[in-house]
């Protein structure tokens, strides 16, 4: 796990899959960096090598994403390759967050 932080952004990088072992983890970890510099009006999750993500990675989204509505900040995912996008069309992430393809960056 690890984050950057690029201009008014911050990337937050899982390193890891989404999935129920991680999650705690990953959730700290994010809303720790995300306190720590409340100044960021953009929340980019870089989910590039990212295969596998199961209902409580959806989870873990979703609430990342709620985060930055109620601060009104947006959220963006990038890096997605092709099992990562069939788990987020299949629970309709795509409805509601803005999600580049690998190939798009």
């Amino acid at each position: 796990m690890r984050t950057k932080i690029e201009d008014q952004a911050i990337f937050l990088i899982p390193e890891t899959d989404l999935v129920a072992s991680r999650i705690e983890e990953l959730r700290d970890f994010f809303s720790e960096r995300m306190e720590a510099d409340p100044d960021i009006d953009q929340i980019v999750l870089d989910v590039h090598g990212i295969d596998i993500v199961d209902s409580l990675g959806v989870n873990l989204i979703v609430g990342l994403y709620r985060q930055a509505a109620a601060e009104g900040k947006t959220i963006e995912i990038i890096g997605a390759g092709e099992r990562f996008m069939k788990v987020a069309s299949f629970f309709r992430l795509t409805t509601i967050l803005s999600i580049s393809r690998e190939e798009e960056r």
